[in-house]
C-alpha cells in the first residue's frame, strides 16, 4: 500500500510538471549531463557535442562481436557459431525479431542528436573569426552526418521515416515510412548543404572530420544505390546518369589519386586516396584475425569463391583458355591483390611460412575453433607490425569509410548503365584502378559490350574492395544473392612431401538465401511502438 502511494505521488508530480521536465532529462542525457544552454551557449562545448556524434558512425568491419560482413557474404566464413554470428544470414535465420546487426534504434538516436545540433548551431556564440568559420564547418559536418545515418538506414531497410527535427513526447510518434524518392532526395539535399559548408581539406587538428569530398562521395554512393536494381527495378537510366554525375563531381575536385600501396591502406592516417577515414585505432583486429599459430582467432576465413575471381597477371580468369593457370601452383602469377588480401598455403606472414595443409600448423579442420575451415586466412586490413606472441603489439588499424578507388568504380558502374555501350570514360575509370603502380594489372580489353563491362566492373569491385564491407551490400543492391550465396567453397591442401602439395576445391557448407534478404526486416519492436510502419516484403 505504501509503495502504491509513493507511485501515485510520483505520477502526480510528473503530471503536474508536464512533459517539459521529462524533455529536460532527455536533453541532458544527450548532452552529456550538461543542459542545452550550457552546451550550445559555448563554442567549445558545441564542438565536443558534435565530435561525440561521430562515434555513432556504423562499424562496417565488425558491427557486433563475432559478426563480420565478410563472413555473412560470399567472401568468407566465421569458424565459430555464435547466437549473433553471421550464420544468422547464411542460414536464413534473420527475422523481425532476430537481427544481430539491427541498427534502427541506434541510428535514429544519432539522428535525434544531429537534429538538435542543427536546430541550435546558428545561435551558438562565436568569439572570433576562427569560431565563425568553425560554425560553418560544423554545420556542414552535421548535415553530412545526418545524411550518412539516413544512407545507412536506406541500404539496410529501404524506405524509412524521415525525421528532420527533435520530436517531443507530445508529438504523434506514429510516423509512416517515406517514399524511396522522398528519402533519397532528403539525403541528397543534406549532402548538398554539407558540401556548401565544408572545406576541401581540413586542418591537422580536424583530421577525420568530414570534408567537401566526403559529402560529394556520400551523395554519389547514395545515388548509386538508388539507381541499382533493388531500388530501381525499371532501370531508369536517368537515375544511373545522376549517380555517374555525382561521382564525377568527386573526380573533378582533383584532390584525390589512386594509391598502389594496397598492403598498407588501413595502417596510415593520410594517403592520396583517402576521402573519409575513422580516427579510431581498431587494435582488437590483431587478436580477432591473426592466424592461430600466432595467437589469433581467425574469425575471417576467406572462401574459394572469392579466390577464384582473382585474375591471372595476364588479365584472364584461371578457368579461361590461355590463362596459364597451374592447378599444382594455384596462387602463382595471380593479381597481386590476392597475396595482399589472403593468406594461403605457403604465404609468408611475419617471416613464417603458413601451413594450411591438412595436419599443418594452421591446417585445415572441420571443427569449430581458430583453425581454418576453408584453407585460407585474412591478410588484408591486418598490420604485419602487430603481434600477439611472443609480445603483444596492437599495430595500426584505421577503418576507411571512403576512398578514391571506390569513386572511380562507382562512376564506371553508373556510367556504363546510363549508356547503351561503354565509352572511353568508363574504360579510363576502371583502368585507373587496375593499372596503377603497385597493382599493374592489364587494361581491360577493348570492344566490351554493356553486359560484359558490367561483369568486369562488378568483378573489379569484388577484388579491389574485398573485406571492406561492400560485397555484403552489393549482393543485395544487385539482387544476385540467390546465385552467389548458395555454396561456400574452400581449398583442401595435402602435403605430398618433398615440397609438393595437392590442391582440391571442396564444399565447406551450403547456404540459404531468399530474395527477401535483400532488405533487412523492420524490427518488430519498432513496429510495436510505431503502428504506422509497414513491413518489408517476405517478413510478414
Amino acid at each position: 500500500m505504501k509503495f502504491k502511494l509513493i507511485m501515485i505521488c510520483i505520477l502526480g508530480i510528473l503530471a503536474f510538471s508536464g512533459c517539459k521536465k521529462f524533455d529536460e532529462y532527455l536533453d541532458k542525457a544527450e548532452t552529456g549531463g550538461l543542459s542545452e544552454q550550457e552546451v550550445f551557449g559555448d563554442y567549445v562545448q558545441t564542438e565536443r557535442y558534435l565530435a561525440n556524434v561521430y562515434s555513432h558512425l556504423p562499424n562496417e568491419w565488425m558491427p557486433v562481436n563475432s559478426f563480420t560482413y565478410a563472413a555473412a557474404s560470399d567472401e568468407a566464413k566465421c569458424p565459430v557459431v555464435y547466437f549473433n554470428g553471421p550464420q544468422v544470414f547464411t542460414r536464413g535465420l534473420i527475422s523481425p525479431n532476430h537481427n544481430p546487426i539491427d541498427v534502427w534504434a541506434s541510428l535514429y538516436a544519432a539522428i535525434r542528436k544531429v537534429n538538435r545540433f542543427i536546430e541550435r548551431i546558428d545561435a551558438v556564440p562565436a568569439k572570433n573569426a576562427t569560431q565563425i568559420a568553425g560554425k560553418s564547418r560544423m554545420k556542414g559536418e552535421a548535415y553530412f552526418l545526418r545524411a550518412f545515418f539516413y544512407a545507412e538506414l536506406h541500404k539496410r531497410y529501404g524506405r524509412v521515416p524521415v525525421i528532420d527535427r527533435v520530436l517531443q513526447v507530445n508529438d504523434d510518434l506514429n510516423i509512416p515510412r517515406n517514399s524511396e524518392e522522398e528519402l533519397v532526395r532528403f539525403i541528397v539535399d543534406d549532402c548538398n548543404e554539407a558540401t556548401a559548408n565544408l572545406l576541401p581539406v581540413n586542418t591537422a587538428a580536424n583530421i577525420g572530420r568530414a570534408t567537401k569530398g566526403a559529402a560529394l562521395m556520400l551523395k554519389s554512393r547514395v545515388l548509386l544505390y538508388a539507381a541499382s536494381l533493388l531500388h530501381n527495378p525499371s532501370s531508369d537510366v536517368q537515375k544511373w546518369q545522376r549517380a555517374a554525375d555525382a561521382a564525377e563531381d568527386v573526380m573533378k575536385l582533383n584532390l584525390y589519386q589512386v594509391d598502389g600501396d594496397y598492403k598498407h591502406l588501413f595502417h596510415k592516417r593520410t594517403a592520396s586516396n583517402i576521402i573519409f577515414q575513422s580516427t579510431f585505432n581498431n587494435t582488437g583486429w590483431v587478436q580477432q584475425m591473426f592466424v592461430p599459430s600466432q595467437g589469433g582467432l581467425g574469425w575471417i576465413q576467406p572462401l574459394q569463391n572469392l579466390v577464384d575471381d582473382y585474375e591471372m597477371t595476364n588479365g584472364l580468369k584461371p578457368n579461361e583458355t590461355g590463362s596459364g593457370y597451374d592447378a599444382s601452383h594455384p596462387y602463382a602469377n595471380r593479381d597481386p591483390r590476392l597475396a595482399a588480401s589472403i593468406i594461403h598455403n605457403g604465404s609468408i606472414w611475419r617471416e613464417n611460412a603458413i601451413e594450411t595443409f591438412v595436419d599443418g600448423v594452421d591446417g585445415l579442420t572441420s571443427a569449430e575453433g581458430a583453425k581454418t575451415q576453408t584453407g585460407y586466412y585474412l591478410r588484408k586490413l591486418l598490420d604485419e607490425n602487430g603481434s600477439m606472441t611472443p609480445d603483444n603489439r596492437p599495430g595500426d588499424h584505421f577503418w576507411v569509410f571512403m576512398r578514391y578507388e571506390e569513386t572511380l568504380l562507382n562512376f564506371a558502374e553508373a556510367k556504363n548503365e546510363a549508356l547503351s555501350s561503354p565509352d572511353n570514360s568508363v574504360y579510363e575509370a576502371v583502368n585507373a584502378v587496375r593499372t596503377r603502380a603497385g597493382i599493374n594489372m592489364p587494361a581491360l580489353p577493348a570492344g566490351l559490350n554493356k553486359a560484359q563491362m558490367r561483369e568486369r566492373i562488378r568483378r573489379e569491385k569484388r577484388i579491389e574492395l574485398a573485406f571492406e564491407g561492400f560485397r555484403f551490400w552489393d549482393i543485395r543492391r544487385w539482387r544476385i544473392g540467390k546465385s552467389v550465396m548458395r555454396e561456400a567453397r574452400g581449398m583442401r591442401v595435402v602435403n605430398q612431401g618433398a615440397g609438393s602439395f595437392s590442391y582440391t576445391p571442396f564444399l565447406v557448407e551450403s547456404r540459404i538465401y531468399e530474395d527477401a534478404f535483400d532488405l533487412f526486416p523492420i524490427p518488430q519492436s519498432e513496429r510495436n511502438r510505431n503502428t504506422a510502419l509497414d513491413q518489408n516484403d517476405g517478413y510478414n
